[in-house]
């Protein structure tokens, strides 16, 4: 039985993981139009809160879907998956629970932008509807 996605998803125990600054970072340069929501979120709470930027990651990525920007949208996704696949606990668990879990019960949420999911995200969510 697997114990976390990391291990799902095949990582290796010791391989380098991402964390919660190196998020931030790598999204700033995967998606430099997240900047503003980043910056607000900083602004808001002063801190950076993982599984509340998970979720504002979330609905800014169904806007962009909902909006046509199909590339903004696939290129958030890439690094979400991304960060699925090579983020230390913290980020998995933050990307588990705040981005996948709820999916498809906000506006937007539709199973054609839940199609466009890459692999690891698309299997972690097929793992959480099984379990």
């Amino acid at each position: 039985m697997y114990t976390t996605a990391g291990e799902r998803l095949g990582r290796y125990p010791c391989s380098v993981s991402l964390t919660g600054g190196q998020f931030v970072v790598g999204l700033v340069v995967a998606v430099p139009e997240a900047s503003g929501m980043i910056a607000e979120h900083l602004d808001d709470y002063d801190a950076l809160l993982l599984h509340l930027l998970a979720a504002d990651l979330l609905r800014f990525t169904v806007t962009a879907w909902e909006n046509g920007d199909r590339d903004l949208a696939s290129r958030s996704l890439a690094f979400v998956d991304l960060a699925l696949r090579e983020g230390d606990e913290q980020v998995v668990n933050a990307i588990c629970v705040s981005f996948v879990e709820n999916v498809g019960a906000g506006a937007g949420e539709t199973p054609a932008f839940i199609a466009s999911w890459p692999v690891a995200l698309a299997a972690e969510l097929a793992s959480q509807r099984v379990g």
